[in-house]
């Protein structure tokens, strides 16, 4: 179940940083950012936390926390960016 949960959100990472590089043409509206949001804050606090405490996928862990950490940043810049400009 944790494994299914781990490649669920490495899988929301991957497809944010593809959109954000490769431009989809997608235009996400506010319910998407906000659930996307939410889904890289949430990644990154349980896979930080499971990193912490077991060490039985590390591997696919450190994945997600730094996907996590890269997609929120970016997505953190682009929200802050399209509020300045309007």
């Amino acid at each position: 179940m944790k494994k299914l949960f781990f490649l669920f959100l490495l899988f929301v990472n991957v497809f944010y940083i593809a959109h954000v590089l490769f431009d989809f043409g997608l235009r996400m509206s506010l319910p998407w950012n906000v659930l996307f949001g939410f889904l890289f804050i949430t990644s990154l606090l349980y896979s930080s936390i499971h990193l912490l405490r077991s060490k039985k996928y590390a591997l696919l862990s450190v994945t997600v926390l730094s996907l996590s950490l890269a997609s929120l940043g970016w997505f953190t810049f682009i929200n802050y960016i399209s509020l300045i400009m309007g």
